[in-house]
């Protein structure tokens, strides 16, 4: 009866984060409905403004003698002014709108699986009362909640991928423009805009590992083997760190669920060890049998005391992500996670997860 009642705490409390971003959505799509219609007036606004410049550009050029040179200078510049700031107001605008039409989807998408999760909530505590009813509906309860998660993180990492990767490009090309509009030319302008370019693109390389971080589309494609290597090359990269991958076994593919939850292990896990462990070297282990995958992930870290561990779990220490690695592999896997450490000695974790039988779904 406590596994189930932690289960449904644990739908409502995830109905409650989605309850929360849906009323963080709405108002941000709230001040998008304030914002677009003025700036689509601006737009207006500064298109007519061209309009009329340009007629009157063409009027002086048909008389160019009765313009003096200053006054042919002024017409120039305050068109290419105009032009920039139309160009800039028309990028904003789409962006906007761009942004707006996310946002709707995902306000869609967040009141579908609120409908869904509200759903198997009730199935769950249907289940708590009836005899056997649990045992009918949880395999089909576990996979749905796994794969609506996985929905969700590949949305956005694809939504993030057409928007504000996009966007950055789009300040790549501003930039450009402005250095082609400015009527001064001081060397201190241009290397401030060099160095902002230098920022915008070291900022879509960031982008682009966080949509990797937050749902690598390669798990799909190739497996849970070769994304797991491309991660481990990626975090050490950046943390330092010497982690190794040992695979034993056949590398053939698995469930999808199990692939997507042993990556969101490994990678939980890893970021523990750059946060706390103060390691060096992290050795990671992949074994199949036929029967489990054994999932080993050792590091060379300070380690802990685990009873003093278990002591602070349930008080939002620095440990939470053991719940989170243990909640994914007892209670949705239906595995066993075991933890090793001491003082000095790092830190061991094991995760044995049971595998379908073959040719079973």
């Amino acid at each position: 009866m406590e596994a189930k009642g932690v289960r449904v705490e644990q739908v409502q409390e995830t109905i409650r984060q989605y309850q929360a971003e849906l009323a963080k959505l709405q108002r941000e799509l709230n001040e998008l409905n304030v914002v677009i219609p003025q700036n689509m007036a601006e737009v207006d606004r500064l298109a007519q403004r061209e309009m009329s410049i340009a007629s009157r550009l063409r009027e002086m050029e048909m008389n160019l003698e009765a313009y003096s040179r200053s006054d042919i200078r002024q017409f120039y510049l305050s068109a290419q002014e105009t032009q920039l700031r139309l160009y800039m107001m028309r990028t904003q605008l789409e962006h906007q709108q761009n942004r707006q039409k996310v946002l709707q989807e995902r306000q869609r998408e967040i009141q579908g699986l609120l409908s869904l999760l509200e759903g198997l909530a009730e199935q769950l505590q249907l289940s708590a009362r009836v005899p056997g009813g649990r045992e009918v509906a949880e395999q089909e309860m576990i996979a749905r909640i796994i794969q609506a998660q996985e929905d969700e993180r590949l949305r956005l990492s694809q939504q993030i991928h057409d928007g504000p990767t996009q966007t950055m490009s789009n300040l790549v090309l501003q930039a450009e423009v402005c250095e082609r509009f400015i009527d001064r030319d001081p060397q201190e302008a241009k290397a401030e805009l060099a160095s902002l370019k230098t920022t915008i693109h070291h900022t879509l390389q960031e982008m682009r590992r966080f949509i990797f971080d937050v749902r690598p589309m390669i798990l799909d494609d190739l497996g849970l083997v070769p994304t797991l290597r491309r991660y481990i090359q990626d975090f050490s990269e950046r943390s330092g760190i010497e982690v190794n991958l040992v695979v034993q076994g056949s590398e053939s593919r698995l469930p999808p669920h199990i692939e997507i939850s042993v990556f969101r292990l490994v990678q939980e896990a890893l970021v523990n060890v750059a946060r706390h462990a103060h390691a060096s070297q992290v050795r990671i282990g992949l074994e199949a049998d036929g029967r489990n995958l054994t999932v080993t992930i050792e590091d060379n870290g300070v380690g802990f005391r685990l009873e003093e561990t278990e002591e602070t779990l349930g008080k939002g220490h620095r440990r939470m992500g053991i719940i989170s690695m243990r909640q994914r592999v007892e209670m949705l896997l239906k595995g066993r996670l075991t933890l090793e450490s001491a003082p000095g000695r790092g830190t061991r974790l094991i995760a044995t997860i049971p595998l379908p039988e073959a040719g079973s779904d």
